[in-house]
């Protein structure tokens, strides 16, 4: 966890010397929110770039935004582990909500206002709000996305692809009719069957 991380260990991982990595960093606090905020923006950056292009078909939009999210470079272990390392951290807790609440309310804002062009209401799909819809897809793509460190190898992207899909085809039937190639899923399924 952070609590473990040293300046030292760093500038012997990332092959730097101390005094270079003070003098961009001067506290293993500062090197850790730094690490945290490229990886936020690198996520930001994504999302907004695929659900604010208004050019493509909202389903469209869904699925490579889904996509996206699951799959490298935004799903890369070591980026989710930054994430998750950064959250378990009860002192960062306070630096997450200053830096990143403004901009998760705008993200959730971006998936429900293409759920809702997709639905093409402003309310409720099956006794749910768009809202809650919105946001409990991005609870499960974040899930989904910590499964890959929590227990790697236990569920592949496709997978986890698949799983949002199906989530959204309870409220959307669009996306019950979509494929994504599952060769590796079925490959992996294999292998589990055999050990």
């Amino acid at each position: 966890g952070l609590d473990g991380v040293t300046m030292s260990k760093v500038t012997k991982h990332a092959k730097l010397s101390r005094g270079m990595c003070n003098y961009h960093f001067e506290t293993k606090e500062q090197l850790i929110k730094e690490a945290f905020q490229m990886v936020y923006h690198e996520h930001e950056t994504t999302w907004r770039h695929i659900l604010c292009d208004k050019n493509r078909h909202p389903v469209e939009r869904m699925n490579e935004f889904i996509t996206a999210l699951l799959t490298p470079p935004i799903a890369e272990t070591n980026k989710v582990a930054i994430w998750l390392a950064f959250w378990g951290v009860l002192s960062s807790r306070q630096m997450y909500f200053d830096l990143c609440t403004e901009t998760d309310r705008e993200y959730e804002k971006a998936v429900e206002d293409v759920l809702r062009q997709i639905s093409g209401s402003n309310g409720h799909v099956n006794d749910l709000s768009l809202h809650a819809i919105a946001v409990s897809l991005t609870g499960l793509i974040d899930g989904l996305g910590l499964q890959y460190v929590i227990s790697p190898g236990q569920l592949t992207p496709q997978e986890a692809i698949l799983s949002c899909r199906a989530y959204l085809s309870n409220f959307f039937p669009e996306f019950g009719s979509m494929g994504v190639d599952t060769s590796d899923s079925e490959a992996k399924d294999n292998d589990r069957k055999d050990t």
